[in-house]
């Protein structure tokens, strides 16, 4: 992220704000907890409900593209504003990811089918949630599929790959319950539908055995053949945004940024950048050239993106990196990128970075990855 998103860097309090209508007309809940929470006129889950009656779209569908996409939060407009050369920079918007960028206009077609602003589909959670649902129904045509199997091809166009369909398909296959910063709990029952297999190639492609290869576009990292004694830093970031919308970015070049590896919430690895090669990750030319990025899947201000699963995946492979590269396990070799000094296309300068956050668990991951490394 940027510094001139750090003004609008939020708190979970925060997320109240923005949160459907906002504080107008809430009513105050008591937690188990003893806190006490603003809770809107409108549910999430009544908003889902309306938008699935609306379009004609399964409610179970919508509720589980929330989840995978932002945990059911509603994150800021800046929190992924299109950005060249910013590895977080997607141009994807609010709980269901309409996007805005130079090769993508799904929120404009959004706004369009709904008659909703571009602004309003951006910054309210209803209108986000319904503008995602007009284009997913206009997308799958007439007659609606009556099967939930049936509208895998629809997801697929929505996020403009494969890998989000199956990823959806997985979140409804398994089922999630979560309580969101508004105090309000949801939760998707498990749905009896298949999973597609995305096909890649894995091992023989990738420097990490335990990877599957999803390449970046060859427009977004620099061909090299780096010694491999010449890496000698890990950068972690956070994707403010999730495992497949990551790697699609990262495969068109309007992006302008790669990472090595992308880790996602339940341990998945996917290298995008081969080893010898030079990622745009880092923000700053210097430390590019001499480092692994690995991307995380997630939302710093969300804490519940950062799995046991993803600080294990992303542990086993940063120890990995470490025995192979002789890269010493500690906190100046493997950093954040916000201690990586510069911001895209300045060459150097003040650091503008702010993942991977404060809710990432350093002491957890140091721990982790000196725990893999023993066993390596």
């Amino acid at each position: 992220m940027h510094s001139e998103d750090r003004s609008t860097t939020m708190n979970r309090r925060d997320f109240l704000r923005l949160g459907g209508a906002g504080l107008a007309g809430a009513s105050l809940l008591g937690t188990a907890g003893g806190r006490v929470v603003a809770q809107t006129g409108s549910s999430l889950e009544a908003q889902f409900a309306a938008a699935a009656r609306k379009y004609e779209v399964p409610v179970e569908l919508l509720l589980a593209m929330g989840y995978y996409n932002t945990l059911w939060e509603m994150p800021p407009p800046s929190a992924s504003a299109y950005r060249k050369g910013d590895l977080e920079g997607r141009g994807d918007y609010g709980i269901m990811q309409l996007t805005q960028n130079p090769s993508r206009n799904t929120l404009g077609k959004a706004a369009k089918l709904t008659g909703l602003s571009k602004a309003r589909l951006k910054n309210d959670r209803s209108a986000n949630i319904e503008g995602g649902a007009a284009f997913l129904s206009d997308l799958v045509g007439k007659p609606k599929p009556k099967s939930l199997n049936r509208w895998q091809e629809a997801l697929t166009k929505y996020a403009g790959t494969e890998l989000y369909a199956s990823q959806i398909y997985g979140v409804l296959r398994s089922g999630a319950s979560l309580t969101i910063s508004t105090g309000e709990r949801l939760k998707l029952s498990p749905q009896d539908v298949e999973v597609s297999q995305v096909y890649t190639t894995q091992s023989g492609a990738t420097n990490y055995p335990r990877a599957v290869w999803h390449p970046a576009a060859s427009c977004n990292y620099t061909d090299s053949n780096r010694e491999t004694s010449y890496d000698n830093k890990i950068v972690i970031h956070v994707a403010q945004g999730s495992y497949s919308g990551t790697i699609s970015w990262f495969e068109n070049c309007a992006a302008q940024a790669s990472a090595h590896y992308v880790v996602s919430r339940k341990g998945q690895v996917a290298q995008c950048v081969r080893d010898e090669d030079i990622a745009w990750h880092a923000g700053l030319w210097d430390t590019n050239t001499y480092s692994i990025g690995i991307e995380h899947a997630g939302y710093i201000n969300y804490p519940d993106s950062f799995t046991d699963e993803m600080y294990h995946a992303s542990a086993r492979l940063s120890a990995w990196y470490c025995k192979k590269y002789k890269i010493l396990i500690d906190r100046e070799h493997i950093i954040g990128h916000d201690q990586v000094p510069g911001c895209p296309g300045s060459g150097g300068g003040v650091n503008c970075h702010t993942d991977p956050g404060s809710y990432w668990d350093w002491k957890k991951y140091m721990r982790f990855i000196r725990y893999h490394r023993d066993r390596l």
